[in-house]
């Protein structure tokens, strides 16, 4: 699919052209749902076709200005959304952001961060962001996190552990609260012994720094049975739920929150 030209996604970003979507987290055992990951997977054109993420994205990463622009307002509708969704259903819930490095490493991102908070009237305690392995943290980014955990009570995710820049190192600076195995890993366990064995070790390495450990790309209940008996706690994907309008992820967490 051709890409979309960068006057077009501002307008988009103008006029509030992109569709939010919440993909569901499920904790193993209670067969809960109380975190859903947020995307935008939808954008909308002035005629109402409907454009998918593998079109605007490159053009967006691609522009420095154009990916703070998207950012932004990425994140005032996540918190948005997310406020929203808790007073419908009248309970707690945590909101799993995917956020850039390129973003973190902003010496104002965490003040930005406060302000969007502050607007949606949300707590920062709803709030876990994950990391894209997408661009390296320089000094500011590591600190910016730090602030973002220790004064303000985000809780942060490591993603796609294993693959780019999201490795081991990482856990020497951040204090990341929980791993996300990738989708890589958790996609061949049924036919890999190799890979299941690396996920039960990324999984022991875990416990012993006192972090969590959350499996993506489940698709099979093999799958996920195999990841339960191993000790895993919680999951993520087309098997539990695929990302939906947050219309039908009301109903969704309304089903099997706790």
């Amino acid at each position: 699919m051709t890409q979309i030209p960068s006057h077009q996604i501002q307008d988009a970003l103008i006029n509030n052209r992109f569709k939010l979507f919440g993909q569901p987290k499920w904790t193993f055992g209670r067969n809960t749902c109380n975190t859903y990951e947020v995307f935008a997977d939808l954008m909308v054109l002035e005629d109402g076709d409907t454009i998918p993420p593998s079109a605007f994205l490159p053009t967006i990463e691609a522009d420095e200005k154009l990916t703070m622009q998207f950012g932004a307002w990425f994140l005032e509708h996540a918190f948005k959304d997310g406020a929203k969704l808790m007073q419908s259903l009248q309970m707690d819930l945590t909101i799993s952001i995917n956020v850039l490095s390129f973003q973190v490493n902003r010496p104002e991102f965490v003040e930005r961060v406060k302000y969007m908070l502050d607007r949606a009237s949300i707590s920062a305690a709803h709030v876990q962001f994950e990391l894209s392995e997408a661009q390296p943290l320089n000094d500011t980014g590591i600190r910016n996190l730090r602030r973002l955990h220790d004064e303000m009570g985000i809780r942060l995710v490591l993603g796609n552990f294993g693959k780019g820049y999201s490795n081991v190192d990482l856990l020497r600076y951040i204090p990341f609260d929980i791993i996300e195995l990738s989708r890589d890993l958790t996609a061949q366990i049924t036919e890999n012994e190799r890979d299941l064995q690396i996920a039960v070790a990324i999984l022991q390495m875990a416990q012993v720094l006192d972090i969590d450990v959350c499996a993506k790309g489940i698709e099979t209940a093999e799958q996920m049975e195999l990841l339960e008996e191993a000790g895993f706690k919680m999951g993520q994907g087309y098997l539990i739920g695929r990302p939906m309008l947050m219309e039908e992820l009301e109903d969704f967490v309304r089903k099997y929150a706790d």
